[in-house]
């Protein structure tokens, strides 16, 4: 499935056939990602999927933005994806693979916010915007406690990965009125959680 989604192009994205067999993909791979509970099982998931399927992943969340019936199962796998349960992204301290992952995460955190902020709000819009937002939220915020990325690596080498994924965050959180923030708990909830992790980390680092 993965193979041919690579070999469609970007206009076939926008069928049904195509939506359909990504939506069932990432719901499959969110299943095995959630049954990885050991640092070799998920050695295996992480292996397949980087560096090889992350592009189909950023391409997906790039040309359908729009779409909350594609998107949300994207982020939902990735929510799964990169909470670090039962210490299964466990990486070699001569290992990159924690600070790579976390490079895709911002790729497709930006990706989506910096599209999801331009599109007109729709009739429903938890189900076209904030549902989206708050699990882009829920990604960073499992990827910044995961203990698997020393973040003070980025801002040495002059990488924006965390930079740009905490500055989209933080656009997305405050597109949204305090009206509905207070109305939909969980948005609520996800960006008190981010910000007070922001918070505790960053003063990690200046202490």
């Amino acid at each position: 499935v993965a193979v041919n989604l690579e070999a469609s192009a970007d206009a076939a994205f926008r069928t049904d056939v195509v939506k359909y067999a990504f939506t069932g993909l990432m719901r499959d791979l969110r299943g095995i990602a959630m049954a990885t509970n050991s640092r070799r099982t998920y050695g295996l998931l992480f292996d397949w999927l980087y560096p090889s399927r992350m592009p189909l992943l950023l391409r997906a969340i790039s040309l359908l933005t729009d779409e909350p019936e594609v998107t949300t199962p994207l982020l939902k796998f990735m929510s799964e994806f990169v909470l670090n349960k039962a210490q299964r992204l466990t990486f070699d301290s001569s290992s990159p693979n924690g600070i790579l992952l976390f490079r895709e995460i911002s790729k497709l955190i930006v990706a989506y916010g910096s599209r999801i902020l331009l599109l007109p709000n729709g009739t429903n819009i938890y189900r076209s915007k904030y549902k989206g937002i708050w699990i882009s939220l829920t990604v960073l915020s499992r990827a910044l406690c995961g203990n698997y990325v020393n973040f003070g690596v980025f801002e040495l080498y002059g990488d924006r990965a965390l930079a740009d994924a905490l500055d989209i965050s933080l656009k997305m959180t405050l597109s949204i009125p305090l009206s509905d923030i207070l109305t939909f708990k969980k948005v609520s909830s996800y960006s008190c959680h981010l910000w007070n992790l922001v918070t505790i980390v960053f003063l990690c680092y200046v202490c």
